[in-house]
């Protein structure tokens, strides 16, 4: 086993015990679609459409799940080992410090895509609904909407000078981001600015592009562009910014 898997192994099992985690990725998603998506159980027609609340609940489920690890988890873990000069200490080894930023990254996809998988098996047996009926674009939705929040999340990482600060930055960030999405006002009735605004931050087009693959619809292209710009850019300014103690 080399020193990539065995960080890998480690992170896992440090990740694992920690129970608000696995609620963030298991059972808020769940529970958010049990709640709002049962008294519609077996609907049809609008309800089942890319905008209907069928589809856009499971879609603010894993956009959810994957905002809260790469906002809430990613930066604050990597915050408490820079304090604590873990990554220093691991300068001084024949481990590069670089793959515990790997390894942290690779957990937190893992358990992001097994959210989504039991989000799609919860609305496929609890709320009577078929799973992602366009497949290859829900995949690709997905990716994108993973690698454009850990990007943002990997970029508080690099820029907050404490845990305690990231442990600020990450809620600060993502509840303005949730509202954009459309969690608690529907951007039909947002500001025309604002609604234009929230379908291209991170959160609001994930959401959409997931729902749109979830109908079976193809996501909107400036949006799936949108978030892979965000992806890229993020990731720059983070590997330029980060900083190891």
């Amino acid at each position: 086993m080399n020193a990539l898997s065995k960080l890998i192994a480690v992170e896992a099992k440090l990740f694992l015990r920690e129970p608000v985690s696995l609620f963030f990725v298991f059972a808020l998603p769940l529970g958010l679609m049990l709640v709002f998506g049962l008294p519609q159980r077996g609907a049809s027609g609008a309800d089942a459409g890319q905008h209907g609340e069928l589809t856009f609940l499971p879609a603010l489920a894993l956009a959810l799940t994957i905002g809260m690890l790469a906002l809430f988890t990613l930066p604050m873990a990597l915050g408490i080992y820079r304090e604590r000069r873990v990554l220093r200490r691991l300068a001084t080894t024949p481990v590069n410090p670089a793959l515990l930023l790997v390894a942290q990254v690779v957990v937190n996809l893992v358990m992001g895509v097994a959210g989504a998988v039991v989000t799609a098996i919860g609305v496929r047996f609890l709320l009577d609904q078929p799973a992602p009926a366009n497949v290859p674009a829900f995949v690709l939705a997905f990716l994108l909407g993973v690698a454009c929040l850990f990007a943002v999340g990997l970029l508080i990482a690099a820029l907050a000078p404490s845990a305690r600060a990231a442990q600020s930055i990450g809620p600060a960030l993502f509840f303005p981001l949730l509202f954009l999405a459309g969690a608690w006002l529907p951007r039909d009735q947002m500001p025309t600015v604002l609604a234009r605004i929230g379908d291209y931050s991170p959160l609001g087009a994930t959401v959409d592009t997931l729902a749109a693959a979830w109908a079976g619809d193809s996501p909107a292209w400036p949006q799936l562009l949108a978030l892979a710009v965000t992806a890229v850019v993020g990731s720059v300014l983070a590997t330029r910014f980060f900083r190891w103690e």
